[in-house]
């Protein structure tokens, strides 16, 4: 048992100890005022002064014992006073009523309460005590040291052997009952230690408990935090958004001083800070700010070695850029961003206090830099998907345009109904609802609709899927125009190529070839002039 233990079960014995002493005393108080008042007024009549003022005297003594409970560390002088003021009621009472008289049950009272308040070995002490003070009076009065009491008819005080008798019979009946009292007292507060000791261990107990239940909460709210963050983060597509909300987020949920997110440049040479939190993440980003990649910084290191680095104490750390911008940091973590194998760079996570991160808190926030290397890989797939599917696009849209052109050489106009001979804006009666035919983003036509009636919602979006579908059909009758085309370019390449290769005389070539020309392309004159390289010197 600790000596803290030990300390709260003696606290506990001597709780229940004042407790019993106030109930005793409050009993005596209320017990002693009527019945001292009795025995005084009985003492008096019989010209026992003395007696008479011991009673009220003690009365009044038991009073200022019990007021004495509200002062602090008052126990052993009023279980003491308790104990003498019983001592002295008792020799009063066997020097005015001799043997004969109550003088032993207040000396009985005396051992008992000596019992009850006092602890070993002056309990024992009190006991040997009281039977000394009778048998020391049971002397005094047999052999005339103490004048003999003023009632004539107690003749046995004045014998030895009366006083022996009764000495041991006290003795006998004190012992007996006295030692049950003392076995129900040490048992009680055998009970009262045991129930100490158990309220000791079950405190320590709801502690350690209440420690593991907060450990695990923290661990709960960290994945629950991760989770939440890796699902954010994966509805993000654009890399900066991305990174930057990356960096807000831990910061936040998780209470940090600092984080900052680093990417390998496009050499390799440098990581360069792409996001960071604050006043200090702003500056930073503003200056460049960048590190040499297997240098002296824990986001280089921790990129040449692919594996995160931790300082619990940022002043015992070799391997660190102690950056102006962060003065606070205490503790530091750098974890490398991996995906498919390629390092893409590293986050630092920092703390204003000291030893604030352990293995758990490194597998948690390792699963959030591993859920951001695969949204920043899928962010980079999806820009690049769009990119080429932006030129793809635009090379559709010229090659759509193109057969535009050759389809229509100048403006198609279809209108269908009745022809009043007058212009829309003549006629404030009729409502004009004008839908845009849109291919590819870009405008080329317009429906134009006239209606004595307002256009409903549904007219609207009707009239919107026509043009969607006018639309469509243009753009199939465009590409089969363009694939008419480019079959019509290759069937006269064909034939060209054809009649070209029917000689092998020079001649006979060109001109065959410049008349092919002439025809199909339908050409007023065509001409062919060949070069003869200059010999080699």
């Amino acid at each position: 048992m600790n000596t803290s233990s030990a300390t709260a079960q003696t606290n506990v014995i001597q709780a229940f100890r004042e407790r019993v002493l106030n109930v005793l005393l409050l009993v005596a108080f209320v017990v002693a005022v009527p019945l001292a008042i009795s025995n005084a007024y009985r003492a008096a009549q019989t010209g026992l002064i003395l007696q008479a003022g011991v009673y009220i005297g003690s009365a009044l003594f038991v009073g200022v014992l019990l007021l004495l409970r509200r002062v602090p560390h008052t126990y052993a002088f009023r279980a003491v006073g308790l104990v003498f003021m019983l001592y002295m009621v008792a020799v009063v009472v066997y020097l005015s009523t001799g043997l004969e008289g109550d003088g032993r049950i207040w000396l009985f009272g005396a051992m008992a309460i000596g019992v009850l308040l006092l602890p070993q070995p002056y309990n024992f002490l009190n006991v040997f005590a009281a039977i000394g003070v009778h048998f020391a009076l049971g002397y005094g009065f047999s052999h005339g040291i103490l004048p003999p009491p003023p009632n004539a008819y107690l003749v046995d005080s004045l014998q030895a052997t009366a006083w022996r008798r009764t000495g041991f019979t006290l003795l006998g009946v004190a012992a007996a009952v006295l030692s049950a009292v003392g076995v129900y007292r040490r048992h009680l507060e055998n009970v009262l230690e045991e129930s100490q000791a158990l309220n000791v261990v079950l405190e320590e107990e709801r502690r350690r408990l209440e420690s593991q239940s907060k450990i695990l909460q923290r661990r709960v709210e960290q994945i629950h935090t991760a989770s939440e963050i890796m699902r954010i983060i994966n509805t993000i597509l654009d890399p900066e958004e991305l990174l930057q909300q990356v960096v807000d987020l831990v910061r936040e949920r998780f209470n940090l001083y600092y984080v900052g997110i680093f990417l390998v440049d496009e050499r390799g040479e440098y990581a360069v800070l792409r996001a960071g939190t604050g006043e200090a993440g702003r500056k930073m980003l503003a200056e460049g700010h960048r590190l040499a990649i297997g240098g002296t910084s824990m986001i280089g290191w921790c990129i040449s070695n692919r594996q995160p680095r931790i300082a619990m104490d940022v002043g015992d750390e070799p391997v660190r850029f102690a950056n102006p911008h962060l003065p606070l940091t205490r503790t530091e973590l750098a974890l490398p961003i991996i995906s498919r194998g390629e390092v893409l760079g590293a986050m630092t996570v920092q703390s204003e206090k000291p030893q604030a991160f352990d293995q758990d808190d490194l597998l948690v926030l390792q699963n959030i830099v591993d859920s951001v290397a695969t949204a920043l890989q899928n962010a980079r797939l999806y820009q690049e998907a769009q990119r080429g599917l932006r030129e793809l696009a635009a090379s559709r849209r010229q090659t759509l345009f193109q057969a535009a052109q050759h389809l229509n050489k100048e403006t198609l106009e279809v209108s269908v109904g009745d022809d009043n001979g007058h212009s829309p804006e003549e006629s404030p009666t009729l409502h004009i609802l004008k839908v845009p035919i849109t291919l590819y983003d870009a405008p080329i036509g317009e429906i134009t609709l006239e209606s004595d009636h307002p256009w409903t919602d549904e007219e609207r979006e009707f009239a919107t899927q026509v043009g969607a579908q006018i639309a469509v059909a243009l753009e199939n009758l465009y590409l089969a125009e363009e694939h008419r085309r480019i079959a019509e370019e290759n069937r006269v390449i064909s034939q060209v190529t054809e009649q070209v290769s029917a000689t092998l005389d020079l001649d006979t070539v060109i001109q065959t070839a410049v008349t092919e020309l002439r025809e199909i392309l339908n050409l007023t004159e065509a001409e062919i002039r060949l070069t003869v390289p200059e010999a080699a010197e």
